[in-house]
């Protein structure tokens, strides 16, 4: 099991790929490097960052982005997790588990939170709004203001702005799509750009 006060023991996720000066609480992650519950990771305007969390899951952050991992519990009684994303972009590629899940990212404007087994979404935060796509599964988004919710199935998406409700959730085109994929891939060559192969990367499993 993972919980805060072991979070020096196990890693809650390990960098798979990263490129450019990506960093957590100021320290310069490389690959195979690991990032604990409670730390932040920054990744900078050239860089990307992909994490291997400890229950399979992937966490790709794009560009000029800012991201806290709050909780990583994993066990007995499931998974409970919660990411903040302060500024940015992530794609989060969430595996199935055995046993209650609760899988969520928080933003200033709202909380996004996984409603199926799995799934493979993104949530963008910007000052005073956020946006959030499911490629695969359903993502469900409330307003922090009004507690109002929308649930996000494959392929549509939404947006949140301050203060208000979430919008009615409509079909992203595979445009809309293509640009988040593309802004969170680490591209290979880049910037200072490493990859690991994740098969081979080991991993806390239930």
């Amino acid at each position: 099991m993972l919980f805060a006060g072991a979070a020096a023991a196990t890693p809650a996720g390990t960098v798979v790929a990263v490129s450019g000066s990506c960093t957590d609480r100021g320290r310069v992650l490389k690959l195979g490097g690991t990032v604990q519950i409670s730390d932040t990771v920054d990744v900078p305007e050239d860089g990307n960052l992909k994490l291997q969390m400890a229950d399979g899951s992937v966490i790709s952050v794009a560009p000029g982005s800012s991201m806290t991992v709050v909780s990583y519990n994993i066990g007995g009684s499931g998974r409970h997790v919660r990411l903040s994303l302060t500024q940015g972009l992530l794609r989060a590629h969430v595996t199935s588990v055995t046993g209650p899940s609760m899988f969520e990212v928080s933003t200033a404007v709202g909380t996004a939170s996984v409603g199926s087994d799995s799934a493979d979404w993104f949530i963008k935060a910007q000052a005073g709004s956020a946006q959030v796509g499911a490629l695969a599964g359903t993502v469900d988004l409330t307003s922090t203001v009004t507690g109002q919710s929308v649930s996000i199935p494959a392929h549509w998406g939404t947006r949140l702005e301050s203060g208000l409700d979430p919008v009615l959730p409509r079909v992203w085109t595979q445009r809309e799509f293509s640009a988040v994929i593309r802004l969170t891939e680490v591209q290979s060559g880049g910037n200072g750009s490493a990859s690991l192969n994740i098969n081979a990367v080991n991993v806390s499993r239930r």
